[in-house]
């Protein structure tokens, strides 16, 4: 997955996926449901995994790791793991964000970022939103008109 985009969040909490990733969530292509997980991320945002990707990023920390004991490798699993929430994708390409998630990384009704970083999409507040991905944004916007 590749690109930022602005997408809406409703006053239910749901964010759309856009169709170009969506194929990533999708276990189901008779019906378009997927499925995807939800991890705070360490900047602010939250992020959200396919579900393979999530169990692929788990493997990675445990296959690279001697010790999953140590300090470093055991705050990325309570990072992952102990903050990961399992979210369905309906047949519209929905899914719905929990009130505590939006309220970590400052999500409200309205518009919000979605940038994706291959494996999985990084979803942020326009208030927080890293300077860069704002700007590259603002000249989409340019180059459109």
């Amino acid at each position: 997955m590749y690109g930022t985009s602005r997408q809406k969040l409703d006053s239910n909490g749901r964010l759309s996926i856009p169709i170009k990733h969506l194929q990533s969530f999708n276990a189901d292509s008779a019906t378009g449901t997927g499925h995807g997980v939800l991890v705070v991320g360490e900047d602010g945002c939250i992020e959200l995994f396919p579900l393979d990707a999530f169990n692929d990023e788990i493997e990675k920390i445990f296959v690279t790791s001697e010790n999953t004991r140590d300090g470093d490798t055991r705050r990325q699993l309570r990072r992952l793991i102990g903050n990961a929430y399992g979210v369905d994708i309906d047949e519209r390409g929905r899914l719905s964000i929990p009130n505590k998630y939006r309220k970590f990384a400052g999500l409200h009704t309205g518009p919000i970022i979605l940038s994706a970083c291959g494996s999985y999409l990084e979803i942020w507040s326009p208030d927080t939103c890293p300077e860069l991905l704002l700007e590259f944004l603002a000249e989409e916007r340019i180059r459109q008109k």
